[in-house]
């Protein structure tokens, strides 16, 4: 095989505990490490499919874990009708590569990959109670497996520290007037015919539109960006921390600011991103009320706050020695395939991390393009790769 790659994704750990492996610490001298930032909005799930497919939300159609439907905050347990066929592994199987994806509860079940002669293989670890050296044994075991002309990128999960404040939007919402509801405040006891917007999971913000919502208010046209351009100004502006008196909100962006794709209309209105060391409370992502809009947990001074951001570690023939940089969780994909020797996908939204790759291999690797590979996919295929996400864990 020209080239192969073992993808070694370490789930629920903060992104700095690769600095305490020392099978990683070699790889980062003598290979690539990067920081990588995800598209709002921040959720577990979001990102897998950012990674895995390289899109946004806007065209694999999940923006969060839970959607809105008649005033109620569901899960979103169904595996998004614009990532069928589109995920990295199903991507290479089209491709007729040979894949596999596993799930490895434990370093011994990576010994069933030592005889087969796989071009990509994307492994999957909960790593949240493994020690610093029960990571290494699987990056060891990894480095073993991969073929003289492989490549091993170790991943992590999208990782903040833990917020100095829990925060709800609709607990400001009905401070401010715009949310009505009763005392004590419940979901049960808002008054919808007098409600112009609502909240929940991680900063979705809908307006009560008219036409969409069972009780809409608002109309559609010039009234709905009216109402918008209010919230933006009153969230941004007037939503503080009592005890710094500071905002609590980075910035409330337009969802065709920041979404493109076929799955627009499923997007919220408003995405609303909040400042470093803050986070919307479970009662929030839920679409209910906590009666404080923010409720502290520490002092923000005992707090380092750091933007969202996942890690990326990787080594082989076809990348630079001692290169660190930033990048976007959708480059992910482009890159592994432009790795690999294969066609990328025009419909994607990131892009090929050049400067991590070799000048020989730039020379000698042209990139390809392809229109849409899941057209490539039969029904039977489909189904197949279905069964296959939910046994990973992917769907609910």
């Amino acid at each position: 095989m020209k080239n192969s790659l073992y993808m070694l994704w370490f789930e629920g750990i903060c992104p700095d505990r690769l600095q305490k492996v020392p099978s990683l610490v070699h790889l980062c001298k003598y290979g690539v490490d990067l920081r990588l930032t995800p598209f709002p909005l921040l959720e577990a799930g979001q990102c897998y499919y950012q990674l895995l497919t390289g899109t946004g939300a806007g065209k694999f159609g999940r923006f969060d874990a839970v959607y809105p439907e008649l005033y109620r905050a569901c899960p979103s347990t169904e595996l998004p009708e614009g990532a069928v066929g589109r995920l990295l592994p199903d991507i290479l199987h089209t491709y007729k590569l040979a894949t596999l994806s596993l799930h490895a509860d434990n370093v011994r079940m990576l010994d069933a990959l030592q005889d087969q002669a796989l071009d990509f293989a994307l492994l999957r670890v909960r790593a949240a109670d493994l020690s610093d050296d029960e990571l290494d044994m699987y990056v060891e075991r990894c480095l073993e497996l991969v073929a003289p002309s492989g490549h091993l990128l170790v991943l992590t999960d999208v990782w903040s520290p833990a917020p100095h404040a829990f925060v709800n939007l609709n607990d400001f919402l009905a401070e401010i007037g715009l949310l009505e509801v009763g005392k004590p405040r419940t979901t049960e006891s808002i008054a919808w015919p007098e409600t112009l917007a609502y909240s929940l999971g991680n900063g979705q913000l809908w307006i009560n539109l008219r036409g969409r919502e069972k009780q809409g208010t608002v109309n559609a046209g010039q009234e709905y960006q009216d109402v918008c351009s209010a919230l933006i100004r009153e969230i941004c502006d007037n939503w503080l921390d009592p005890r710094t008196q500071k905002p609590v909100v980075e910035k409330v962006l337009r969802k065709d600011e920041i979404f493109i794709g076929d799955y627009l209309f499923k997007a919220p209105d408003l995405i609303v991103i909040y400042k470093p060391g803050y986070a919307a409370s479970a009662r929030a992502q839920a679409l209910d009320f906590d009666g404080a809009s923010v409720l502290a947990q520490s002092e923000p001074e005992e707090q380092t706050a750091c933007e969202p951001y996942a890690r990326l570690i990787g080594s082989g023939p076809a990348l630079v020695s001692s290169f660190a940089a930033e990048a976007r969780l959708v480059d992910i994909l482009p890159s592994a395939l432009y790795m690999l020797d294969q066609a990328i996908p025009r419909r994607i939204d990131g892009s090929i991390i050049s400067s991590m790759f070799t000048l020989a291999y730039l020379q000698q690797t042209a990139v390809r393009y392809i229109d849409d590979e899941a057209n490539m996919l039969s029904d039977e295929e489909e189904g197949l790769i279905v069964d296959r996400l939910r046994d990973l864990g992917y769907l609910g």
